[in-house]
């Protein structure tokens, strides 16, 4: 009897289900859909039945997981205590929309559901032939970074990074590390999944080489995972070295070596001073080596090209004190300048023994030893140099301050006497001169009177006036 009546409504549900025509009892929900543990799946649902050209304004959509537990209803007590406050209906259901989302996907979530609508008024269907099956994983799919992974130092390059995932409302964050600029957008695909793409544009650096491009994706629930392309970045020949395998002396031979970093490799030249190229490689034999002895290197690949500039021979050479060390007075220095490779060792040498320097400046190849004096310096002191190739010495006078200043008041007194007796004759001179004067003025005019100053021309007068009467006096002794 009860199979009857069971076999009875459902043919009486089919008459009424046919006899409605027009769109028949139907649901668009994919088959499969996969979840991430601890995040959220939305399940895409679209139901179609059949209105008859009717509207219809209340409806109750209901989902059911294996047929039997109430997973989702609008009365949230007639959820299953597993399910309450974990699903939420996403779809309009009067715009024919069921999609529906849960929350915090638990393993054993996994099974087969399905969509129920209850119409007022009208009907109500079980979707029994569109049934999903929910799968539920504990990893995500690992991220697919694409990039060309062969890229130009400081020119501009975009990757993407694309990551699935069943939660378009809360997608996984995605990160880089390396800086440009990010831009993201998330697509649906088959089966309730979506596709997230992160675009990065960035500039690569020499740095980049060999190093790893990372892209990460980190979903609700905490999952993270990571993928990497490893960046194989051209750049031109940088950070030029010239080095030989040991330091070398004069006159001998010595293998220089030249090396960069760069991408492709660099092939080398050897440059002399004048410009003429030397040699190809990265080796080189320099024969008969010198202490100034300079050259250099440069290196090119398709990127680019560099050179190392004039790199001086690490060259030793024993102690060469050059002329302009000197000594001089107040107050007493002596400055002994030494040029040699390894630096020097000097002590300053006098009659009462050795004498450490009072400063020492070093400046390249050349090293500046200074000794201050003191009361009683000698006359004389030696500048004695060694180093481990050799050693040298000089002498060097200090000029003695006493004799300098008898020398100059000497000189001074000099120079008064030569003034005193220049301004004595100047005076004679003149005296003679005015004389020779006066007398050609009375030749003249015997009988004019001259008005002279007291001070030069009366004197002369007076003197000319007792010469004439001397002269009388004696003509006339002679005529008596």
């Amino acid at each position: 009897m009860l199979i009857f009546l069971n076999s009875l409504f459902a043919f009486v549900f089919y008459l009424g289900a046919s006899s409605a025509g027009g769109n028949p009892w139907n649901a668009e929900i994919p088959n499969s859909v996969v979840g991430l543990s601890g995040s959220c799946v939305v399940i895409p649902c679209k139901f179609n039945y059949p209105s008859d050209g009717k509207t219809y304004n209340e409806f109750t959509g209901i989902w059911n997981k294996d047929a039997s537990d109430i997973i989702y209803h609008k009365e949230t007590s007639k959820i299953n205590s597993k399910f309450k406050g974990r699903t939420t209906l996403l779809g309009d259901l009067h715009h024919k929309n069921c999609t529906l989302k849960i929350y915090s996907l638990h393993h054993s979530d996994a099974g087969l559901y399905m969509f129920r609508i209850e119409i007022k008024d009208f009907n109500q269907y079980s979707y029994e032939e569109s049934k999903v099956s929910i799968t539920v994983k504990d990893l995500p799919e690992q991220p697919i970074i694409s990039v060309n992974e062969e890229v130009m130092s400081q020119k501009e390059k975009t990757a993407t990074c694309m990551v699935s995932h069943s939660c378009p409302s809360d997608p996984p964050q995605i990160t880089w590390n390396h800086e440009g600029t990010h831009t993201s957008q998330s697509q649906p695909q088959d089966h309730g999944q979506w596709r997230l793409t992160s675009s990065l544009t960035f500039t690569p650096s020499r740095e980049d080489h060999n190093k790893p491009l990372n892209c990460s994706a980190e979903f609700s629930g905490g999952k993270k995972v990571t993928s990497s392309k490893t960046l194989k970045v051209k750049y031109p020949p940088y950070n030029l070295n010239v080095k030989s395998n040991s330091p070398v002396k004069e006159n001998t031979s010595v293998e220089l070596i030249c090396s960069c970093d760069s991408n492709p490799p660099a092939s080398f030249q050897w440059i002399s001073l004048n410009g003429s190229v030397l040699a190809n490689g990265p080796n080189y034999k320099l024969n008969h080596v010198s202490r100034t002895e300079a050259i250099s290197c440069t290196a090119s690949n398709t990127e680019g090209k560099n050179s190392s500039g004039p790199q001086r021979i690490n060259v030793l050479y024993p102690p060469e004190i050059k002329k302009e060390s000197f000594c001089k007075s107040e107050p007493t220095v002596c400055v002994c300048i030494v040029d040699s490779n390894p630096p020097s060792e000097v002590k300053w040498l006098g009659p009462s023994g050795a004498f450490p320097s009072s400063s020492i400046e070093q400046n390249g190849f050349l090293t500046i030893f200074t000794l201050q004096g003191w009361e009683g310096f000698p006359d004389a002191i030696h500048c004695f140099a060694s180093n481990s190739e050799g050693n040298s010495v000089i002498t060097i006078q200090v000029p003695n301050h006493r004799m300098i200043i008898y020398i100059v008041v000497a000189t001074a007194a000099v120079l008064v006497t030569l003034v005193v007796i220049s301004v004595c004759v100047t005076k004679r001179h003149c005296r003679c001169k005015a004389q020779e004067q006066h007398l050609n003025d009375m030749k003249a005019d015997p009988n004019e009177m001259k008005t002279t100053p007291k001070s030069g021309l009366q004197s002369v007068m007076t003197s000319h006036v007792d010469k004439m009467k001397m002269k009388q006096s004696m003509l006339t002794r002679k005529n008596k």
